[in-house]
């Protein structure tokens, strides 16, 4: 497998996690009951400030864990910018149809997920991340007050848009790239 192939994991993968890490910090679509609880979870997930508000025990737990994956989440999106630099950098092949096919492969996988019922992905991605049941909380908790299930289904459908917008753009860029060369005056 020549190197430039990693691009077809590395790019969809990038696609999907940079919106998912955009959207966390700006979700200024969706109305939020207490504005100032969402604020201070975002500087708390960032490192600015400690937790405001009286949060139980396992709000605080949960809270912690989730800024813990949002630092990996991060440190992720990073090492692939990083990654598929060297690799667009160092190779010297035309990569226009690896664009198309990532972008490709990116809605294929969005698509998928569209497919699935919301709540089924919502548990089966806490089961996942999370060691222990601290994000099972109970209705009248500050956090699901503010972050109510509808906030996640809202966040999810913009997510979807997101990666399908930049997915066609990643497209587009393989599309023109390859039309150019393409169409390039050979020098004889």
């Amino acid at each position: 497998m020549k190197i430039k192939h990693l691009l077809l994991i590395l790019i969809p993968l990038f696609i999907i996690l940079l919106n998912l890490n955009i959207l966390i910090y700006n979700h200024k679509f969706y109305r939020l009951e207490n504005k100032d609880v969402d604020e201070n979870l975002l500087d708390y997930f960032k490192g600015r400030e400690n937790l405001k508000f009286n949060y139980t025990t396992e709000e605080s737990i949960h809270l912690n864990d989730v800024k813990d994956l949002m630092n990996k989440l991060n440190f992720t999106v990073y090492l692939l910018v990083f990654f598929i630099l060297v690799i667009l950098i160092f190779n010297k092949e035309d990569l226009s149809n690896i664009l198309v096919i990532s972008g490709v492969i990116a809605i294929m996988i969005t698509l998928t997920f569209i497919l699935s019922d919301f709540s089924h992905l919502f548990t089966k991605f806490h089961e996942l991340l999370f060691t222990n049941d601290y994000w099972l909380l109970p209705e009248d908790s500050l956090l699901i007050k503010t972050y109510p299930i509808d906030f996640f289904a809202s966040f999810f459908r913009r997510l979807v848009l997101n990666i399908m917008i930049t997915s066609l753009f990643v497209i587009s860029i393989g599309i023109i790239k390859n039309v150019h060369q393409h169409h390039k005056p050979r020098s004889d």
